[in-house]
């Protein structure tokens, strides 16, 4: 009997040595032929106890990689794309040898770049590399890391954490997901080993005098410019992971995050990329690398040029959620119950929202009046393209039916919904938190519903959007232009027709010239203090014409109610004059006369030359602007909200205003235009104007965000 009791034990000790973490089971048993690759980098590090945090991060690796996935890869013909990329890597350290940051922009350096750029550029035209190509597949990463690129990744990450300056402070739990992981964005399909990045940034990167994360981050763009225009022109038309930097045309924020990402892990920068997957007044969704110092201090790159996620203005996200590369206890993937259905970007255990990093936030719980099998819930917001988005999730109180969320952000629009397979359920009123405004009163939650839900009555709509302030600040600095009249080239005769003396509203308007006779000239001067015309249209004007002429009725003036509509019947029949693009062959595309009130005219001058003299009676111009008013022949639809949006309706405009009948008062409403333009914002509707959300009614305060350093 002792035999075998003894045999059994041995075994039981063998087994317990040889199993490792039941995550890690779980990961070598999805790896299939790929397990042994996995279990050599394991065994690497778990027979060297002086390997022991090693061992640690090796685990963590592989008991996380089941989460993780490539739909695409990349593959390279051959190896002329590395050796050109090569070429250039000596060709630009040599460019750049002894350059002091503080002579990188000079005016030598500058064209000296341009120099090796378009040599180089003419020797690679000659002997072009092949470019990849995508195989587009599912390429789970625990059957497809090898063993030699987690060991050398692994190594890497070790090396910067012990000795880079900006990685050396970090906790094991912070080096975990901030240094280690070969993937930045969850679900993007391509990645890079760290040695590699590191063997292709670090020089560059190390050459900054000054060893601050702005300076560095120069030497990076600098270097990824650089080489990129030193390859002949790609028409790369797909993704291509790392090289997405130096070749073809496809570049958006998440590629350029998740490459900025991994260069700066690799070089030893503490860095993480997150995401939003809204704005409270745009389209779209974004992603930014964050970036941690020694002192706990966070900087943002976000190349794109586009709201940075730190702007204390409307056009924030209302919430922010981190790529993360290990699974989040807290994650509505973890929380859900069994077959609860999950939004698309919440359908992983890799996200962890930092809503409370960017914005001050508050708790809310909410009361439900129905069961729900559901464990989570979530606060929507608006969105132009989808109507509403995911913001933040909460977690439901079956037993005193409530619904508890983590991070409410001030003045935020919320509307309180769960999901029934493909179905967004509302089980509350839209509202929203305002802050407090001394440290001595609380927060307030504000339901914006009906007060008396069965009322109806009339709509007269002008816009679909608010006027955007940056324009009008534009349409400020006209003040001051001039339009002038003259019978020489020349305007050595010019006379003054008028002069823009207050702020244009953003929309056609008139003038009315001081002098009217026939000139061959007309034009625009925009004033010395803004040299900048500015115009988005503009027109000038006669009812003296003839059939010969050609010319084209003038663009009506706006009119914005019913009461204005006989005005323009009793008008005069006004035409435009045509330029002479005989000679100024540019002036049939300039902007300032095209009817598309969007595009600006940059010059400081807006030039009219004419076949021959001609009377100018009316100038009609606009400022440049983004054509959010009711525009004549567009086609909209009203919604409102009444637990999901409803169609109130459909109309033409023939006019620049819109007027719905009896329609439901008293709600959230939201004016499509179905014939144009993706800006839409929604609005309530108070003794008979539009009062947009976030500029009329619901006004984020500057307190209520935190203030970042950004970097382009």
């Amino acid at each position: 009997m002792k035999p075998i009791l003894y045999s059994i034990l041995i075994c039981t000790l063998i087994l317990a040595c040889t199993r490792y973490p039941a995550g890690v089971e779980e990961t070598l048993s999805q790896a299939g032929r790929n397990r042994g690759e996995l279990k050599k980098v394991l065994r690497h590090y778990r027979e060297h106890p002086e390997d022991s945090l090693k061992y640690q991060a090796a685990c963590f690796l592989i008991d996380n990689m089941k989460w993780h996935l490539s739909t695409e890869r990349t593959v390279f013909p051959d190896s002329s794309l590395f050796e050109w990329h090569t070429r250039f890597d000596s060709l630009y350290t040599n460019m750049m040898l002894r350059i002091p940051d503080s002579t990188l922009y000079s005016e030598r350096n500058r064209e000296r770049y341009w120099q090796f750029s378009y040599a180089a550029r003419q020797v690679a035209s000659v002997f072009p590399p092949d470019t990849p190509t995508i195989v587009k597949g599912t390429f789970p990463d625990p059957q497809n890391i090898s063993s030699a690129f987690l060991i050398s990744h692994i190594e890497n990450a070790f090396h910067t954490w012990h000795t880079s300056p900006y990685a050396s402070y970090l906790t094991f739990g912070q080096f975990k997901e901030m240094i280690l992981p070969y993937r930045a964005v969850t679900g993007y399909p391509f990645y890079e080993n760290g040695q590699r990045l590191s063997d292709m940034f670090g020089k560059h990167l190390a050459k900054s005098d000054e060893k601050t994360y702005a300076k560095i981050i120069t030497r990076y763009n600098l270097y990824k410019n650089g080489i990129r225009q030193m390859f002949p022109n790609y028409q790369q038309t797909q993704h291509v992971g790392t090289y997405d930097m130096f070749i073809g045309q496809h570049h958006d924020c998440i590629s350029i995050a998740d490459n900025f990402c991994h260069v700066f892990r690799a070089y030893g920068i503490p860095t993480v990329v997150d995401c939003n997957l809204s704005y409270r007044e745009r389209s779209g969704r974004h992603f930014h690398c964050t970036l941690l110092d020694s002192t706990g201090k966070r900087f943002k790159y976000n190349q794109t040029m586009n709201y940075t996620a730190s702007t204390p203005s409307t056009s924030a996200s209302p919430s922010f959620f981190r790529n993360t590369f290990g699974a989040q206890a807290d994650s509505p993937f973890m929380l859900k119950a069994e077959g609860e259905t999950l939004p698309d970007y919440f359908d992983t255990p890799c996200i962890r929202e930092v809503t409370n990093e960017n914005y001050r936030v508050a708790p809310v719980q909410l009361p439900i009046e129905k069961e729900l099998s559901n464990n989570l819930v979530y606060l929507y917001t608006f969105n132009v393209s989808q109507g509403l988005i995911p913001a933040t999730w909460g977690t439901v109180d079956h037993q005193h039916r409530k619904a508890w969320f983590k991070n409410v952000v001030y003045n935020v629009l919320y509307f309180p919904v769960y999901l029934k397979g493909d179905s967004i359920i509302p089980f509350a009123s839209p509202f929203y938190i305002t802050s407090p405004d001394t440290l001595y009163t609380s927060t307030t939650l504000v339901p914006v519903s009906p007060e008396q839900p069965g009322k109806r009555g009339q709509l007269l709509l002008q816009r679909k959007y608010p006027e955007k302030a940056y324009l009008k600040y534009r349409a400020s600095l006209m003040v001051g232009g001039r339009f002038e009249a003259a019978n020489r080239e020349d305007f050595k005769d010019s006379v003054l027709l008028g002069t823009i003396k207050t702020t244009p509203i953003l929309n056609l308007q008139e003038l009315t010239p001081e002098i009217c006779r026939p000139f061959r000239y007309y034009r625009y001067v925009a004033p010395d203090s803004f040299p900048t015309s500015n115009m988005g249209l503009l027109e000038f004007l006669t009812d003296e014409y003839t059939p010969e002429d050609s010319l084209q009725p003038a663009t009506a003036l706006p009119v914005y109610s019913p009461g204005e509509i006989n005005r323009n019947g009793s008008e005069k029949r006004y035409c435009k004059l045509q330029a002479d693009t005989s000679k100024y062959s540019y002036l049939r595309y300039y902007s300032a006369y095209n009817p598309n009130m969007q595009y600006s005219s940059y010059g400081k001058i807006d030039l009219m030359p004419l076949k021959r003299s001609m009377k100018v009676k009316k100038i009609r111009y606009a400022p440049a602007n983004a054509e959010n008013h009711i525009v004549v022949g567009h086609s909209y639809q009203l919604m409102y909200w009444d637990n999901g949006w409803k169609n109130a309706g459909t109309r033409l405009a023939r006019y620049n205003f819109l007027q719905f009948d009896n329609v439901p008062l008293d709600r959230i409403y939201w004016l499509r235009d179905l014939t144009a333009g993706k800006e839409e914002h929604p609005f309530l509707y108070k003794d008979g104007k539009q009062l947009f959300i976030y500029h009329d009614t619901i006004v984020p305060r500057a307190a209520e965000f935190y203030h970042f350093e950004s970097h382009f």
